[in-house]
C-alpha cells in the first residue's frame, strides 16, 4: 500500500493551484497523446465500440436527422467518432477542458479498421461504408475540418452542467468513463440536466467505473480500496483535483436516474471480490452487489 499512499500524496500536491494543473494536465496532455498515437490501443477501446453498436442496434438504430452528445469526450471523441463509422447523426461533443488528440485518433482508427472482419467482430455491420467514413477522418487536417466532415461540434464548458444545451433535444447522450469524475455534490443535478436533454424516448447509454483509480498504481490495493477510509479520511488523506473520484456506489447512481425520470432498461455491471478488504463502517449499509460493483454500465431513458 505503499505506491497507493504516495501516489495520493502526489496528486494531491498537483492538485495544490491552478499552474499545478496545468502542468499536470498539458504533460499528460503531451506525453500521453505521442502514447496513444504511437502505442497499441487497449482492448477497452474495443469493447466499448462492441458494446455502443449491439445497444443501439437493440434500442434503436441512430438516424441521419438524429442528434447525439458525448460527454467527457476526452482525447479522441470515441463514442460518437466510432458510431458514425456506422450511422448517419449529427453530434455534440462536449467537455469541460481541452485534451483532444487528432494523431492519436487517427491512430485509433486505423487499428480499429485492422479488426474488420475478424470473425465475431462487431459482425453484420457494414465495414465498406465504415472504411470511407475513417478515410475522412484520416484526411482531416484539423479537429475544425474533422467536425466540418462530420457535422459534429465542439462545446467547452468547464462548469459541467450543460447548463447552455438545449433541452428535450438530443436522440442519445453517452460517456464512457466520465461520471465517476462528477462533483458528488453535484451529481444529481448532472443527471437531471442529463435527463432533460433528452428527446422523449431518447437514449442514455453511460459506463461508470465504480473503482478505485488510486489503486491502478499499485497492485497491492483491493479495486474497491476506498471504501475503506470515511468521507473525512478520504478527503483528508486521498481526494485530489487532477483525478478526483466521486465514490458514488451503483444504487446511488440507480435512485439518481429514477429520481430525473429515467427508466433504467439494462444494467451490466462487472464485479470482484473484497473480502479482505476492511470496510469503513460507514458502508456498512451498502449490499453485497454495491460493494463489490467495479463498473457501471446504465442504459436508460426518458419517458
Amino acid at each position: 500500500m505503499i505506491r497507493y499512499h504516495l501516489s495520493a500524496l502526489a496528486l494531491k500536491g498537483l492538485s495544490c493551484c491552478e499552474p499545478a494543473r496545468k502542468l499536470y494536465r498539458g504533460l499528460g496532455n503531451r506525453l500521453g497523446g505521442k502514447k496513444r498515437t504511437v502505442g497499441t490501443m487497449p482492448n477497452y477501446y474495443l469493447d466499448r465500440v462492441e458494446r455502443n453498436m449491439s445497444l443501439c442496434r437493440k434500442y434503436g438504430a441512430l438516424q441521419a436527422d438524429d442528434l447525439l452528445l458525448e460527454l467527457g469526450t476526452g482525447w479522441v471523441h470515441w463514442e460518437a467518432i466510432t458510431l458514425r463509422l456506422f450511422f448517419d447523426f449529427q453530434a455534440v461533443l462536449y467537455d469541460v477542458w481541452d485534451n483532444r488528440q487528432l494523431s492519436a485518433l487517427k491512430s485509433y482508427i486505423r487499428q480499429l479498421q485492422a479488426r474488420f472482419g475478424q470473425p465475431g467482430f462487431l459482425e453484420g455491420c457494414d465495414f465498406d461504408r465504415a472504411r470511407s467514413v475513417a478515410r475522412k477522418i484520416e484526411g482531416a487536417e484539423s479537429f475544425e475540418d474533422l467536425y466540418r466532415i462530420l457535422g459534429f461540434r465542439y462545446v467547452l464548458d468547464p462548469s459541467g452542467l450543460m447548463e447552455t444545451l438545449p433541452r428535450s433535444a438530443f436522440r442519445m447522450v453517452i460517456s464512457a468513463g466520465v461520471m465517476e469524475h462528477i462533483p458528488a455534490e453535484t451529481a444529481p443535478q448532472f443527471v437531471s440536466n442529463m435527463g432533460s436533454l433528452l428527446v422523449p424516448g431518447g437514449l442514455g447509454i453511460h459506463s461508470i467505473a465504480i473503482m478505485d483509480h488510486l489503486a491502478f498504481y499499485d497492485r497491492s490495493a483491493s479495486p474497491k480500496q476506498y471504501l475503506a477510509f470515511s468521507d473525512a479520511q478520504w478527503k483528508f488523506w486521498c481526494e485530489n483535483g487532477v483525478q478526483y473520484i466521486n465514490r458514488i456506489q451503483r444504487s446511488n447512481w440507480l435512485r439518481m436516474y429514477a429520481d430525473a425520470g429515467l427508466t433504467v432498461l439494462e444494467e451490466i455491471s462487472a464485479r470482484v471480490e473484497v473480502n479482505d478488504l476492511k470496510i469503513h463502517p460507514q458502508y456498512r449499509d451498502l449490499s453485497r452487489e454495491d460493494i463489490e460493483c467495479t463498473n457501471l454500465v446504465v442504459v436508460a431513458r426518458r419517458a
